[in-house]
């Protein structure tokens, strides 16, 4: 028998939803290490849980290497979904960095 097709809309039971958050999210970045070593190509994967938890992954490079080269992108070649300069301007990329920074830092002590 195979697998029934998930009708695609927002879980309404909390639980139900951070359950299947947390094994997609595990799909998800097993998927994205194997494009990363499979094909050789640098990627970062960035989420936020419905709570608010931090998960990343990247490839071979740093999170931090990918999305400046991402940024440094010229406009044409980053698609018209990203506004860089506003993310810029919000304070996005470096508030970014220091927030991940901080969450390995916490994530390390714990260990």
């Amino acid at each position: 028998m195979g697998r029934m097709k998930v009708e695609i809309k927002k879980i309404e039971n909390v639980t139900s939803r951070q359950v299947t958050f947390s094994k997609r999210r595990n799909g998800l970045i097993k998927k994205a290490y194997e494009l990363s070593v499979l094909c050789d190509v640098d990627l970062a994967l960035i989420l936020f849980s419905p709570s608010g938890r931090l998960s990343f992954f990247s490839g071979r490079k740093r999170v931090e290497e990918v999305l400046a080269r991402f940024v440094n992108l010229p406009e044409h070649e980053r698609g018209p979904y990203v506004d860089i300069v506003a993310l810029i301007s919000i304070g996005f990329v470096t508030s970014f960095v220091y927030l991940l920074f901080f969450y390995l830092m916490r994530t390390l002590v714990f260990l």
